[in-house]
């Protein structure tokens, strides 16, 4: 009964071990969906799941609050021909008192009189400077301005002019009143003349009113 055969495997096959690794081998992906994972229904698209609420949001800008919002400035309205023509006749009559004062102070001394002009001359036109642009400046008016209850803005802003075109202004007007002047007694002329170097003559009670509906 040992002489029984075998069956004989062939040569170049060698007999597979029970525990010998096999080689890898892919299969099909698992059918589980993406949205089965998160609690979707399979065959839908995945949906975006709800924000958390305490989520920090993406600021947004909104509006400037009130209190830091521009606010343009009111400016007041030039004041009438009355007031304007009483502060330069006033201002005027200041200047001539001066000039006066200084022939008369002068008038005993020995000096040439080219020279006793040129004193008189510049002492009117000292104080027409510090009147007209120092004052104004300081103050806002000058002697003949406070007198006509009026003050000097500029008037684009309704501030207070500065220095530079005070000066200008001052030096322009003697010949735009000269000219004016002329105009008038030409009868070519009906009002005074107009605002120039961006300075406007206005009310001071327009321009306490102004400041008081903006806050200042």
């Amino acid at each position: 009964m040992y002489e029984q055969s075998f069956p004989q495997q062939p040569n170049n096959q060698q007999p597979q071990h029970p525990y010998q690794q096999q080689p890898y081998q892919q299969g099909p992906p698992p059918p589980q969906q993406y949205g089965q994972q998160y609690g979707q229904p399979q065959g839908q698209p995945y949906q975006q799941q709800p924000q958390h609420p305490y989520q920090q949001q993406p600021y947004q800008q909104g509006p400037p609050p009130p209190h830091l919002t521009a606010v343009a400035p009111r400016i007041p309205e030039p004041a009438n021909d009355m007031r304007r023509i009483g502060a330069v006749t006033l201002d005027g009559l200041l200047t001539l008192t001066v000039i006066f004062g200084g022939f008369r102070a002068l008038s005993g001394s020995d000096l040439p009189f080219l020279k006793e002009l040129l004193i008189v001359v510049g002492s009117g036109l000292g104080f027409a400077f510090l009147n007209h642009v120092i004052l104004a400046r300081i103050s806002g008016a000058s002697i003949g301005k406070f007198a006509a209850r009026t003050r000097v803005i500029y008037e684009k802003t309704g501030t207070r002019p500065g220095l530079p075109r005070l000066f200008r202004r001052w030096l322009g007007g003697y010949l735009y009143i000269a000219i004016w002047l002329i105009a008038a007694l030409m009868d070519s002329a009906d009002e005074g003349p107009d605002d120039f170097c961006g300075v406007r003559l206005v009310r001071y009670r327009d321009l306490r009113a102004a400041a008081q509906m903006q806050g200042r």
